[in-house]
């Protein structure tokens, strides 16, 4: 069988009638030659239309490419119905489902006698990927196996059809029942996280004992998330304290569009070694989601702050800043994941920069080893105090 141009197809589908999908006839006239060169510049315009619109967006399906898909369906020529529906779909990937529905509606309404069996090998390859549930690898192998069998393409577009309905029920049926267990959840419940713990003993020349302890969860809601994060460690080498720092972090977030939000942040600190018992920082701003994949994230932030810090010698620093800050997530392999997260705050007296670099190897479902790197740098320390100041930690991950 000839498989014809896009065109080509689009011109020979003149010659139609009734056609009855399920219960509901549709009806629909012979298109006149005179009228398919304006039939086609629409579907072309919108093809063009739909081709620069996000590929999340869902359009209604042109009424000219209906018509030049009903009147194929018409003629009942599996190749051209095909080709007609292949095109459509390239051209019009917003419209997608509902072309999948009019091929679905096409196919059921046929007479079983008029299907032709798929060659086994082919059906099974097929049948495989299906079953496998991988959209991606469900539409390469529909794919290549209408271009190693065009004859039967019409048949392999059925089994892609019906998948495509099946798995579109099915996230929609899941995203429902997430919002459903999201909107009933209780203020406590709905929570995930993790604790960490390291510790370290060194005798001899040296001796050294230090406790790392750190908890952080997070709830994710249907129009904003939370996120809690507390962090402690201690450390005494030759009789005198190294270590000796805390943390704890509260910080919510309220999506404004898919991908823009607005956040807050509110950060307790004691850091000794830093030459400071307490400081306290507020900010909020606007943050976006520059990277938004299943296996990577990238969040920026950035907004105005206030800072408080009281030192051990005597005194404190009250201030306005500005807060710039970043999170970064990247899933390498299903077993390691590596993180950073960073935050500068500008003052008029000071600039303050955290940077947290972590590696995450998963070693059982809840547990992970993990080792993370830690820098602090402050552009104006009190007198005695180093600029810099860096953590290097091993410590197991509990998951919950």
């Amino acid at each position: 069988m000839i498989l014809l141009s896009p065109l080509t197809t689009l011109a020979a589908l003149t010659a139609v009638q009734p056609l009855s999908f399920g219960p509901v006839p549709v009806q629909f006239e012979a298109v006149p030659s005179e009228g398919l060169e304006t039939r086609s510049a629409a579907v072309l315009l919108s093809a063009e239309e739909q081709l620069s619109t996000p590929p999340s967006v869902i359009l209604p399906l042109p009424d000219a490419l209906r018509t030049l898909i009903e009147a194929a369906m018409v003629k009942g020529e599996d190749g051209e119905v095909a080709t007609v529906i292949t095109l459509a779909r390239e051209t019009h990937p917003q419209s997608a489902p509902e072309i999948d529905a009019l091929f679905a509606a096409y196919e059921a309404q046929r007479d079983p006698a008029d299907k032709k069996e798929v060659p086994n090998p082919v059906r099974e390859m097929l049948e495989v990927a299906i079953e496998s549930g991988q959209d991606r690898d469900v539409e390469t192998v529909g794919k290549l196996a209408k271009q190693a069998n065009p004859e039967d393409a019409a048949l392999f577009e059925t089994m892609l059809a019906e998948y495509r309905t099946k798995r579109a029920k099915e996230k929609a049926a899941k995203e429902a029942a997430e919002r459903a267990r999201i909107e009933q959840a209780k203020l406590w419940e709905n929570w995930t996280g993790e604790g960490q713990i390291g510790a370290s003993h060194a005798t001899g020349n040296t001796k050294s004992a230090g406790l790392s302890l750190g908890i952080g969860i997070t709830r994710k809601g249907i129009d904003w998330d939370q996120r809690f994060r507390a962090q402690a460690d201690y450390q005494r080498t030759n009789g005198r304290t190294t270590v000796d720092r805390y943390l704890a972090e509260y910080e919510p977030q309220i999506r404004i569009s898919p991908r823009a939000f607005v956040f807050g942040l509110g950060r307790w600190e004691d850091d000794r070694m830093q030459g400071f018992d307490t400081r306290w920082s507020a900010s909020g701003g606007l943050g976006y989601k520059v990277i938004q994949q299943d296996n990577m994230t990238l969040n920026v932030k950035a907004g105005p702050a206030w800072r408080q810090t009281h030192y051990i010698k005597g005194g404190q620093d009250t201030e306005l800043t500005g807060l710039a800050g970043l999170d970064f997530a990247w899933q390498m392999s299903p077993t390691l994941r590596l993180t950073q997260t960073a935050s500068t705050i500008v003052g008029e007296r000071t600039t303050a920069t955290s940077a947290l670099t972590s590696v995450n190897a998963k070693l059982t479902e809840d547990l992970s080893a993990r080792f993370s790197y830690a820098a602090d740098l402050d552009t104006n320390p009190p007198a005695g105090i180093e600029k810099l100041d860096t953590r290097t930690r091993f410590t197991l991950v509990y998951g919950f």
